[in-house]
């Protein structure tokens, strides 16, 4: 069975500036006109949905992305199908760009982020495959309406929900996490994007949690909490000799525990999977530029954990 995956199919074009932004943010911040020299420049395949399948695909799963890209995407699905990851639930919008994200980085790893979403706007029309028998689905940060869509779309087909509210915490108000909580099964969240979650729809931790069967709030090196009712359990991150690249280790995360979800593995080997992939992808630069052979990985979790995936 295939796992939706609703969300973005972005580019990634990463600079690295060898100083620090801090040292050119100076006087009146409303009158800026900067240019910050890259010694560094890369284009890489990105986007949650995108990075969330190959994943789950490097996994042995399969996953199923529904979305939109534009016309300058063939580069990026000629790349989903050398990987065998489905294409038929994404559109190509012929007169907008897609998903495009320009980053860069200072060398004390601050960020500045320039995102256009392009043809992802028009994600809600993207082709819902019935077809398809679906296993579960997650829903990414896109539009708004994007989210509510396919989320209404996985209920009507009585397919388990999973939200990773991510970035639309910044833009979604309380009135919109309280529809998606009455709706979805498991929410995933950071640290900082849970208390936003609280204070805008005003519940507790209590609350919410009796709203879905688990709550999972990553909170980067530290690890990640899942949380059952009353219950929390911690998984702590796996430590690795040397981090290359934190960027895409939560869609790597996410992609290991829709894989545990899918194969009934329960909930302790579907997290501790989940931090396993997260670990995996932190020493490789791109997001999507680690090994899509299974077999390594499973090897890897028994030595890890002392215990077989499968039983």
């Amino acid at each position: 069975m295939a796992v939706f995956i609703s969300g973005s199919v972005a580019y990634d074009t990463i600079f690295r500036f060898d100083g620090i932004f801090a040292d050119h943010l100076q006087g009146d911040l409303r009158k800026l006109n900067l240019t910050f020299q890259s010694s560094q420049m890369r284009r890489q395949f990105g986007g949650c949905a995108g990075n969330i399948a190959y994943a789950l695909k490097s996994l042995g799963g399969d996953p199923l992305i529904v979305t939109t890209v534009g016309q300058d995407a063939d580069p990026y699905l000629e790349h989903f199908k050398a990987c065998g990851i489905r294409t038929e639930g994404i559109l190509k919008v012929q007169d907008d760009f897609t998903a495009q994200a320009m980053i860069t980085t200072d060398r004390l790893g601050n960020q500045l982020c320039t995102f256009h979403e392009g043809a992802m706007a028009l994600a809600a029309q993207a082709p819902c495959p019935r077809h398809v028998s679906l296993s579960c689905g997650i829903i990414t940060p896109t539009a708004t309406s994007v989210m509510k869509a396919h989320t209404e779309f996985l209920c009507q087909q009585s397919v388990p929900v999973i939200w990773d509210m991510g970035q639309a915490s910044a833009y979604l108000s309380g009135r919109d996490i309280l529809w998606f909580l009455q709706r979805i099964d498991i929410l995933t969240v950071s640290h900082f994007e849970w208390d936003v979650l609280m204070r805008k729809s005003g519940l507790s931790q209590d609350e919410v949690t009796r709203q879905v069967q688990a709550v999972i709030v990553t909170q980067g090196e530290q690890g990640a909490d899942l949380i059952q009712g009353t219950e929390k359990r911690h998984y702590p991150a796996l430590a690795i000799k040397e981090t290359a690249n934190p960027v895409g280790c939560g869609d790597a995360f996410r992609g290991g525990l829709l894989f545990g979800l899918q194969k009934n593995l329960g909930w302790d080997k579907a997290m501790k999977l989940a931090t396993l992939m997260g670990a995996v992808k932190a020493q490789y630069m791109q997001p999507q530029g680690y090994s899509l052979e299974a077999p390594p990985k499973l090897a890897l979790f028994e030595e890890t954990f002392a215990e077989a995936l499968f039983d």
